[in-house]
């Protein structure tokens, strides 16, 4: 069980909050550990107060409007021990069915949370006979859509250990009375015909049973029967384009962020930024992009090919920094049209980032002159036309915005370059060249909301859990 699993039970014990966790309690464990999220039902009359107690603890709240269902919320926590992320799926009232649209409410909130019993991690759960009958409701109604059907054909297994755990050592008893107070329309004898079609049956023979059942809830539908197909299908089309095309996930409430991690050369920039980005892609909408190497744009790609086959031709060998001298028209324009394509690069994704996603960025500008990743000309030491290049170069730069958050990387030189002898790339940096650039771009003053500097040398784990940290403050 995460850390933040265990403050979490505790805190809203003492704070006395009706809230259980409703469903899937099989795994539950397994879902405090993070291998799920975890499904809790809140008393309406408590909300407030548990989302005063859960952000006291660090969860922030986000949404995506696509597929965003009223009166279930999602929370997220990072686990400090662990440096992963707990998901809170929060409902203040019972609505299931298909997964995508939730087309039934059972207005049974009070009953259940009236009807719980403590779990052996310590958090409430309703009680078995309750938790049996909305399992099988929710697995017969997710066979009545063909898109649902492809999904829980994927939980079979698991569906047939559920089963197994909800029915041993049930009280019959508070079966029957559960199935006469809210659904008196389905006897006892039906109720287990219908358990046993969802345990074993064909597909065919669950639909039908399905279809059945639908009957018998009607009146928990939420929907006519042409809203329920629209709201289906518009799910449908937009999770495959979503899925092959536009990538979103949730964004948080608190507003998009853009994240630079820079550094020398070979002080880990490139495996901290992959990996935050799939700690946090797993829930949130998150672009990865490469400052110092950004793809050229539409009005640059031409000019950028022709330079590469320049550059080809002559050999250039890699720039380091070359200060208060005048050089070539050829390299003056180069750096103009890099420092337009790393402006295009930074502006299309601050759109992003004012809409509410995650963007981090391997390197960014620094302040300084004549150094890495930044403006590489001083209008003061040119005339006429270079000049003007240079002014141009420098107000690319000028007008990127400022990160939200900065991540300078260390490390000593010596251990630099022995990582640098023992990564696996093509092409990669002499040493010679790693010391000239640790030695020229050293000490480089960046300009960003929050600022931290980061000493790589230390145990890996430790510095990624320190980063993750340091962002989740700020998201």
């Amino acid at each position: 069980m995460y850390k933040l699993s265990q403050n979490l039970i505790e805190l809203l014990g003492q704070s006395k909050i009706r809230y259980c966790h409703w469903k899937s309690n099989l795994l539950l464990n397994e879902a405090l550990a993070g291998y799920d999220d975890l499904d809790l039902l809140v008393d309406k009359n408590d909300q407030s107060k548990f989302e005063k107690v859960i952000k006291s603890l660090g969860f922030i709240e986000a949404s995506n409007p696509h597929i965003h269902i009223n009166n279930i919320k999602h929370f997220y926590g990072l686990d400090t021990n662990s440096g992963q992320i707990l998901h809170l799926h929060v409902y203040n009232k019972i609505l299931t069915g298909p997964s995508w649209i939730k087309s039934y409410h059972f207005n049974i909130e009070d009953y259940i949370l009236a009807n719980v019993e403590k779990h052996e991690s310590g958090m409430p759960v309703p009680k078995k006979c309750i938790e049996l009958v909305f399992f099988v409701f929710r697995v017969l109604l997710k066979h009545t859509k063909l898109t649902e059907i492809i999904l829980v054909s994927k939980e079979i297994e698991r569906n047939k250990k559920e089963f197994l755990y909800l029915n041993d050592a049930i009280n019959k008893a508070e079966l029957i009375e559960f199935l006469r107070l809210y659904f008196s329309n389905i006897s006892e004898k039906h109720f287990y015909h219908f358990l046993a079609t969802a345990k074993e049956s064909s597909l065919l023979a669950k639909y039908l049973k399905a279809r059945q059942l639908k009957k018998k809830i009607i009146k928990y539908n939420r929907y006519p029967s042409i809203i329920e197909s629209y709201k289906n299908m518009y799910q449908l089309v937009y999770r495959i384009v979503n899925k092959f095309i536009l990538h979103q996930k949730k964004k948080v409430y608190s507003g998009g962020k853009l994240i630079a991690i820079v550094g020398l050369d070979a002080t880990g920039k490139t495996t901290i930024t992959t990996e935050l980005q799939k700690w946090l892609s797993k829930n949130f909408t998150v672009s990865l992009i490469h400052f110092g190497k950004p793809i050229s744009s539409v009005l640059t790609y031409p000019i950028n090919l022709l330079i590469k086959i320049i550059k080809n031709n002559i050999k250039l060998k890699p720039s380091v920094k070359k200060v208060g001298k005048p050089q070539s028209l050829f390299y003056v324009f180069r750096q103009v049209i890099l420092a337009y394509d790393r402006y295009h690069l930074v502006r299309r994704h601050w759109k992003k980032v004012s809409k509410g996603e995650i963007v981090i960025c391997d390197r960014y500008k620094s302040e300084d002159y004549g150094v890495m990743d930044s403006r590489r000309l001083s209008p003061g030491i040119y005339r006429g036309f270079k000049k003007k290049l240079a002014s141009i170069e420098n107000s690319f730069y000028n007008k990127m915005p400022q990160p939200d958050m900065l991540f300078y990387l260390t490390v000593p030189v010596e251990v630099a370059v022995q990582r640098n002898k023992d990564r696996i790339k093509e092409g990669k940096e002499s040493e010679k060249f790693i010391r000239i650039r640790h030695e020229q771009n050293k000490d480089l003053q960046y300009q960003a909301r929050k600022k931290y500097l980061i000493d790589t040398y230390k145990m890996y784990n430790d510095v990624i859990k320190d980063i993750k940290t340091k962002i989740w403050d700020i998201i």
